[in-house]
């Protein structure tokens, strides 16, 4: 279990919010992103910014994944994450293409940090919150982190619990949603 500069994350989301331009608004939480996840065991960052052969596509953070035991061995290697450090909370429109990148490159699952949180109602599965379930149907897992539960970890096991935890709730919402359509 490796310790996360508590203070270092506040400070570095404090400047996220201060900062205007919407490009070095992405810089910092790709920065901040990868410092978190880089604590978690197993987990390092292999690149980021990448650009794909036909110009078509960007991926923030591509992190390997030794998958092992104290980390995150339940999720993709490679593992592919979208950073999100808009002011408000993100649109379905732009989880629902993070869910395309992924399918589309063959993972199962995904993390998508969007630091104020997506639009829509969880419960009543609207707006954002429908495009993760239904990328789910087609079988990709997105797991939303938001800047205010990156600003709680303590430690990489928090992390990883969180994302446990996301993993519980994403596969019992797609129980419910089967069982009610």
């Amino acid at each position: 279990m490796a310790l996360i500069d508590t203070a270092r994350v506040r400070a570095e989301l404090t400047k996220v919010r201060r900062t205007k331009k919407a490009a070095a608004k992405g810089k910092l939480v790709e920065t901040l992103v990868g410092y978190v996840f880089g604590c978690v065991p197993g987990l390092s960052l292999d690149d980021a910014n990448v650009i794909n052969v036909y110009q078509s596509d960007e991926i923030d953070l591509i992190f390997w994944n030794d998958q092992e035991a104290d980390g995150v061995r339940f999720l993709d290697c490679p593992l592919i994450v979208e950073c999100k450090g808009w002011s408000g909370p993100v649109p379905g429109r732009e989880l629902r293409y993070f869910a395309s990148v992924l399918k589309d490159r063959g993972r199962r699952n995904g993390i998508f940090v969007a630091l104020n949180g997506i639009t829509g109602d969880e419960a009543d599965l609207t707006a954002a919150f429908y495009h993760s379930a239904a990328a789910q149907i087609e079988g990709v897992q997105v797991f939303v982190v938001t800047g205010a539960e990156l600003s709680t970890l303590v430690d990489s096991a928090d992390l990883v619990g969180l994302l446990k935890r996301k993993l519980l709730e994403l596969t019992k919402r797609q129980i419910q949603v089967l069982k009610s359509g």
